[in-house]
Protein backbone atom coordinates (compact mmCIF):
# COMPACT_ATOMS: atom_id res chain seq x y z
CA UNK A 1 0.00 0.00 0.00
CA UNK A 2 1.27 3.19 -0.79
CA UNK A 3 2.45 6.25 1.89
CA UNK A 4 2.83 9.79 1.70
CA UNK A 5 6.29 9.04 1.74
CA UNK A 6 6.31 7.42 -1.61
CA UNK A 7 5.67 10.90 -2.62
CA UNK A 8 7.51 13.39 -0.64
CA UNK A 9 11.22 12.54 -0.91
CA UNK A 10 13.62 14.01 1.28
CA UNK A 11 15.22 15.98 -1.79
CA UNK A 12 11.64 17.15 -1.91
CA UNK A 13 11.49 18.70 1.86
CA UNK A 14 13.11 21.97 2.71
CA UNK A 15 13.23 25.00 4.97
CA UNK A 16 12.29 28.12 3.16
CA UNK A 17 14.51 31.00 4.30
CA UNK A 18 12.87 34.62 4.93
CA UNK A 19 11.04 35.20 1.51
CA UNK A 20 7.73 36.71 -0.32
CA UNK A 21 5.17 34.29 -1.59
CA UNK A 22 6.70 34.54 -5.43
CA UNK A 23 9.78 33.49 -4.50
CA UNK A 24 8.41 30.58 -2.13
CA UNK A 25 6.32 29.45 -5.15
CA UNK A 26 9.88 29.54 -7.43
CA UNK A 27 11.59 27.34 -4.27
CA UNK A 28 8.46 25.01 -3.96
CA UNK A 29 8.38 24.54 -8.00
CA UNK A 30 12.18 23.73 -8.15
CA UNK A 31 12.04 20.73 -6.01
CA UNK A 32 8.71 19.52 -7.22
CA UNK A 33 10.10 20.04 -11.30
CA UNK A 34 13.36 18.10 -10.02
CA UNK A 35 11.39 15.06 -9.97
CA UNK A 36 11.38 12.72 -13.23
CA UNK A 37 7.24 12.99 -13.34
CA UNK A 38 7.74 16.59 -14.41
CA UNK A 39 8.10 16.55 -18.81
CA UNK A 40 7.56 20.58 -18.88
CA UNK A 41 8.51 22.64 -16.35
CA UNK A 42 7.51 26.03 -17.76
CA UNK A 43 3.60 24.55 -18.28
CA UNK A 44 3.83 23.52 -14.44
CA UNK A 45 4.97 26.84 -13.21
CA UNK A 46 2.37 28.58 -15.34
CA UNK A 47 -0.56 26.39 -13.97
CA UNK A 48 0.55 26.89 -9.95
CA UNK A 49 0.97 30.49 -10.81
CA UNK A 50 -2.32 31.19 -12.73
CA UNK A 51 -3.87 29.30 -9.80
CA UNK A 52 -2.69 31.52 -7.37
CA UNK A 53 -3.62 34.27 -8.93
CA UNK A 54 -7.52 32.96 -9.52
CA UNK A 55 -7.13 32.10 -5.99
CA UNK A 56 -5.23 32.17 -3.29
CA UNK A 57 -3.80 28.54 -1.88
CA UNK A 58 -3.31 29.87 1.33
CA UNK A 59 -5.80 28.01 3.45
CA UNK A 60 -5.51 29.29 6.95
CA UNK A 61 -3.85 28.59 10.08
CA UNK A 62 -0.48 29.07 8.13
CA UNK A 63 -0.95 26.59 5.60
CA UNK A 64 -1.12 26.85 1.54
CA UNK A 65 -1.70 24.28 -0.58
CA UNK A 66 -0.69 25.31 -3.82
CA UNK A 67 -1.96 22.45 -6.74
CA UNK A 68 -2.10 21.84 -10.27
CA UNK A 69 -2.92 18.43 -12.09
CA UNK A 70 -1.67 19.03 -15.88
CA UNK A 71 -0.97 16.58 -19.11
CA UNK A 72 3.08 17.14 -19.13
CA UNK A 73 2.80 15.43 -15.32
CA UNK A 74 3.53 11.74 -15.19
CA UNK A 75 2.70 10.72 -11.54
CA UNK A 76 1.64 12.56 -8.57
CA UNK A 77 4.61 14.93 -6.51
CA UNK A 78 4.63 16.85 -3.41
CA UNK A 79 7.05 19.30 -2.31
CA UNK A 80 6.92 19.96 2.08
CA UNK A 81 8.37 23.67 2.41
CA UNK A 82 8.67 24.89 6.02
CA UNK A 83 9.13 28.78 6.83
CA UNK A 84 10.13 29.50 10.38
CA UNK A 85 9.79 33.20 10.02
CA UNK A 86 6.31 32.89 7.83
CA UNK A 87 5.40 34.06 5.02
CA UNK A 88 2.99 37.03 4.03
CA UNK A 89 0.45 34.71 1.46
CA UNK A 90 -2.33 36.91 1.29
CA UNK A 91 -6.39 35.86 0.55
CA UNK A 92 -6.38 32.96 2.62
CA UNK A 93 -8.52 32.67 5.57
CA UNK A 94 -6.69 34.62 7.92
CA UNK A 95 -4.13 36.52 8.21
CA UNK A 96 -1.73 34.24 9.49
CA UNK A 97 1.30 33.91 8.24
CA UNK A 98 2.34 30.96 6.21
CA UNK A 99 4.95 28.82 8.08
CA UNK A 100 4.52 25.14 5.99
CA UNK A 101 3.97 24.92 2.24
CA UNK A 102 2.72 21.52 0.70
CA UNK A 103 2.79 22.03 -3.37
CA UNK A 104 1.67 18.96 -5.46
CA UNK A 105 1.75 18.05 -9.31
CA UNK A 106 0.05 15.42 -11.02
CA UNK A 107 -1.75 14.37 -13.54
CA UNK A 108 -4.64 15.98 -15.33
CA UNK A 109 -6.11 12.74 -16.25
CA UNK A 110 -6.11 11.12 -11.89
CA UNK A 111 -9.13 12.67 -10.53
CA UNK A 112 -9.92 9.91 -7.97
CA UNK A 113 -6.06 9.39 -7.04
CA UNK A 114 -5.60 13.06 -6.44
CA UNK A 115 -8.79 13.30 -4.38
CA UNK A 116 -7.10 10.50 -2.46
CA UNK A 117 -3.99 11.92 -1.68
CA UNK A 118 -5.31 15.17 -1.20
CA UNK A 119 -7.55 13.79 2.07
CA UNK A 120 -4.32 11.80 3.08
CA UNK A 121 -2.39 14.71 3.33
CA UNK A 122 -4.84 17.03 4.89
CA UNK A 123 -4.80 14.46 7.55
CA UNK A 124 -0.89 14.25 7.88
CA UNK A 125 -0.76 18.03 8.31
CA UNK A 126 -3.79 18.20 10.47
CA UNK A 127 -1.86 15.25 12.63
CA UNK A 128 1.54 16.78 12.38
CA UNK A 129 1.95 20.51 11.81
CA UNK A 130 3.59 20.77 14.69
CA UNK A 131 6.23 17.94 14.66
CA UNK A 132 7.22 19.15 10.73
CA UNK A 133 7.41 23.02 11.71
CA UNK A 134 9.57 22.33 14.74
CA UNK A 135 11.44 19.43 12.48
CA UNK A 136 15.40 19.08 12.62
CA UNK A 137 16.14 17.27 9.69
CA UNK A 138 14.28 16.21 6.05
CA UNK A 139 14.19 12.70 7.65
CA UNK A 140 11.86 13.41 10.63
CA UNK A 141 9.34 14.95 7.86
CA UNK A 142 9.76 12.10 5.63
CA UNK A 143 9.65 9.83 8.20
CA UNK A 144 6.33 10.90 9.40
CA UNK A 145 4.57 10.81 6.08
CA UNK A 146 5.64 7.01 6.13
CA UNK A 147 3.01 7.00 8.69
CA UNK A 148 0.33 8.05 6.23
CA UNK A 149 -1.38 5.28 3.72
CA UNK A 150 -3.47 6.29 1.12
CA UNK A 151 -7.01 4.51 0.77
CA UNK A 152 -7.10 2.07 -1.97
CA UNK A 153 -9.42 3.08 -4.60
CA UNK A 154 -13.20 2.02 -4.46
Amino acid sequence: MSTLADFISLDRVAWLPTCTKQEALQQMLGLVSASGAVKDIAALQQAILSREVMMSTGLGYGIALPHARIATVDNFVVAVGIAPDGIDWGGGLDDDPVRLVVMIAGPDQEQAGYLRLLSTLMKFIKSEKGKILSAAAVEEVVRRAERYELRPEA
